[in-house]
């Protein structure tokens, strides 16, 4: 399975002979990186959705993700560039975290329960579909975050949720943390926008 993350010009040098080094974020410590795994993008109502088709039919898998990834990056008018790497075992398991609209949220819990694999905990062992029962409001977005112990893992919560009709769009999304670096020797190639 490939990864990318995102860079600006003034970063791509010093990856050619480090890698790709953990940092602080507002989320934790470590690097965000995003599976290179078609997931759709879905509007949030309809006065999007010609943009939703047209995304969705033009754009490659790398394209898709730097729409999402690398927004902090394209605000401040830098140029994009992703690192593209596939990870060894020694990154596994891994923090997963997936934006749920309360829309596909009650779908989401039903498949994740149905998954058959001792490969994807939800945060701290908690009951997804306890969580997602307790929330009293009706419109939200659940930052849910998952503990995945192998690429299978990875590739069953994904289409799991695909399957409940989960997609992408702006802040919405499907990241990975890790907390190890990525040595340069990992890179596969660098992806210019």
């Amino acid at each position: 399975m490939e990864f990318i993350h995102f860079i600006n010009k003034s970063t791509l040098d010093s990856i050619k002979n480090k890698g790709l080094q953990t940092e602080s974020h507002y989320q934790g410590f470590g690097i965000f990186i995003y599976p290179l795994i078609k997931i759709d993008f879905k509007s949030p109502n309809e006065k999007f959705a010609l943009e939703e088709r047209e995304m969705n039919s033009n754009l490659s898998i790398e394209e898709s993700w730097e729409g999402i990834g690398a927004l902090h990056i394209r605000q401040a008018n830098e140029k994009v560039f992703g690192v593209v790497f596939s990870l060894s075992s020694e990154f596994w398991p891994m923090e997963i975290n997936i934006d749920v609209g309360s829309h596909i949220s009650k779908q989401f819990a039903i498949e994740f329960d149905k998954l058959e694999t001792d490969d994807v905990f939800y945060q701290k062992n908690l009951n997804l579909t306890a969580v997602v029962e307790s929330i009293s409001a009706t419109k939200y977005t659940l930052e849910t975050k998952f503990k995945v112990i192998s690429e299978s893992g990875l590739r069953s919560l994904i289409e799991c949720y695909k399957k409940s009709g989960g997609g992408i769009w702006e802040a919405i999304s499907v990241y990975c943390l890790i907390t190890k670096n990525i040595e340069a020797n990992m890179i596969k190639r660098i992806v210019k926008f």
